[in-house]
């Protein structure tokens, strides 16, 4: 690609979202509500409430406030590709799948890390800056589909 094509990388360092979070804590509290609803004996409504309750502390932990070591905290898209940062400080290349969704308000960013791994990323205006979700989105758009995988 010639120099006047050639695009700066994107360097994506989301901040931590209060309404992802809450939004997270909302769908779990709606779950547990449906296990009451539903006709279940008393062990199963425990076990799966359990369930309920372990998944919305996962994700508070890992995702939401990514203190987990495999917590996804920066993702930097360049003419190579893209690289992402972890928690524990490990950077890894990644592939952007096609089932990334790209929406006006909301980009959910799925990669394939490795071969058995996987990483996503959920961003908001709240999480990054408006000018840099923009490019995101446009750039997505416009490479996005010429090049799978970038």
């Amino acid at each position: 690609m010639s120099d006047h094509r050639r695009r700066s990388a994107l360097r994506l360092q989301p901040r931590r979202s209060i309404w992802l979070g809450l939004l997270l804590v909302v769908i779990h509290l709606l779950a547990a509500w449906v296990l009451l609803l539903i006709p279940l004996e008393l062990g199963p409504r425990v076990l799966l409430m359990l369930l309920v309750a372990l998944s919305v502390g996962y994700g508070l932990w890992a995702q939401v406030l990514a203190l987990a070591p495999w917590s996804l905290r920066e993702a930097t898209w360049s003419e190579q590709g893209w690289q992402l940062g972890f928690q524990n400080g490990h950077q890894r290349e990644a592939v952007l799948l096609p089932s990334t969704l790209i929406s006006v308000h909301l980009l959910i960013l799925h990669f394939r890390v490795g071969w058995l791994r996987y990483a996503h990323l959920v961003l908001t205006e709240e999480v990054i800056d408006a000018e840099l979700m923009r490019q995101l989105r446009a750039r997505l758009r416009l490479q996005g589909a010429r090049h799978p995988g970038r």
